[in-house]
């Protein structure tokens, strides 16, 4: 009776060591994405943003079917997820390449969990253990980003192969993505 009451014991107290690790990773990667989107998000120069694509394009699997040109509803503050019907000119069109779409992606993804705890994204709840591994993912990035003149060696030296990049999703749905993003936009401008 007692080796199975040791067994028990052993689970549980490895479920928790690595229920933990595992949310400590994903506050981690939650901070770490959000810095490199706003990173590569605000580049307006087209080689950079072509060269950018490219860089994505080659090295992540489903990145060349992502392109999609969604429409903004600026009085809901949220884009349409059913175009039948509708008289697209009387919105905002927003083109999403592929590294956004990737990158926003998994960060939503990672910080919508259960869909009830936003932090450390929105700062819900959030432990100090939570908010220490999103400020060192954020400390670490700006160790590694030189500037948008840089992306390219950015992503070539520091970001490829970088273990919070095993979050992507091979395959990205246009209407989940559309979805996840209004959540993003509902957290971001909300009413505190």
């Amino acid at each position: 009776m007692s080796k199975i009451y040791l067994s028990v014991i052993i689970f549980i107290v490895n479920l928790n060591f690595y229920s933990n690790l595992y949310s400590s990773d994903q506050d981690y990667c939650v901070g770490y994405l959000e810095e490199v989107y706003w990173s590569l998000d605000p580049i307006e120069e087209i080689e950079i943003r072509d060269q950018i694509i490219l860089f994505f394009n080659e090295n992540f699997e489903g990145a060349k079917a992502l392109n999609y040109d969604l429409y903004y509803d600026s009085l809901s503050k949220q884009f349409l997820t059913d175009l039948s019907d509708v008289d697209v000119s009387q919105y905002k069109k927003v083109n999403y390449p592929n590294f956004e779409i990737i990158v926003l992606d998994a960060y939503i993804n990672l910080f919508k969990g259960d869909g009830t705890n936003y932090c450390p994204a929105f700062w819900n709840d959030c432990s100090e253990e939570s908010l220490n591994s999103f400020f060192q993912a954020s400390e670490d990035f700006s160790k590694t980003w030189s500037g948008e003149e840089n992306a390219l060696n950015f992503l070539n030296d520091h970001f490829l192969g970088h273990h919070c990049t095993m979050y992507f999703d091979k395959s990205i749905d246009q209407g989940i993505f559309i979805s996840d993003l209004n959540i993003l936009i509902r957290e971001l401008t909300k009413q505190q």
